[in-house]
């Protein structure tokens, strides 16, 4: 079988997404030149035609995972929670297309690889996203556009927790029906966020029926 030659940039891009992937199935301790060689499905002898070594492999990797979170981001909008829809159907089609890259936006394997600049820069990275969660859920909430019973922390988490529990979907296979799309996803997060519709009380009844 004759392997695609591809210019130097799309290969060490290819071997960059491979090292995400390994780091984020099975840890930094199997990124070896095999191993990613395997993924890519060339020679481990030319990887480091490519790379200087495995340091610059994971900076490499790094510089990908901080493009991939940032790509158009932030969304802008006037209203906050069109602003986190456009965010989170970004997010999540990103979890269809590279679902380590959300993985290790949950777990620390990244950020033990990378060395101290590295890690910095991916929990910069993850930082900005929660803290733009954050301010829409806030702004929405002052609105009244979204229920004000729950605490805005706690709707983060639960915001973080759809993603986080979809990429894992993602890459484990393990659910047997087709997998949702972004767009129908969106009204159950939304229909979450609002809360449920308040009933009149027995008075404002009452009040209603005079």
């Amino acid at each position: 079988m004759t392997r695609t030659r591809l210019p130097g940039a799309d290969r060490r891009r290819q071997i960059a997404e491979a090292a995400l992937r390994i780091i984020a199935t099975a840890g930094v301790h199997r990124l070896t030149a095999v191993e990613i060689a395997r993924e890519v499905g060339i020679a481990d002898g030319s990887i480091f035609r490519h790379f200087e070594d495995k340091r610059a492999i994971v900076a490499a990797a790094v510089d990908v995972f901080e493009g991939m979170l940032l790509e158009d981001f932030p969304p802008e909008d006037p209203d906050p929670l069109e602003r986190l829809k456009s965010f989170l159907l970004r997010r999540l089609a990103l979890v269809r297309a590279h679902p380590e890259i959300l993985r290790l936006a949950f777990n620390d394997r990244l950020v033990e690889a990378a060395g101290e600049e590295g890690a910095a820069r991916v929990q910069a990275s993850v930082q900005r996203s929660m803290s733009f969660v954050r301010a829409c859920l806030a702004e929405a909430q002052e609105k009244g556009t979204i229920t004000s019973a729950v605490p805005v922390d706690v709707m983060v988490w639960a915001v973080t927790g759809i993603l986080r529990g979809a990429a894992f979907q993602e890459m484990a296979g393990a659910s047997k029906s087709p997998p949702l799309t972004p767009e129908a996803l969106w009204p159950s997060i939304a229909a979450l966020l609002r809360g449920p519709p308040l009933h009149p009380t027995t008075h404002e009844h009452k009040e209603r029926a005079k």
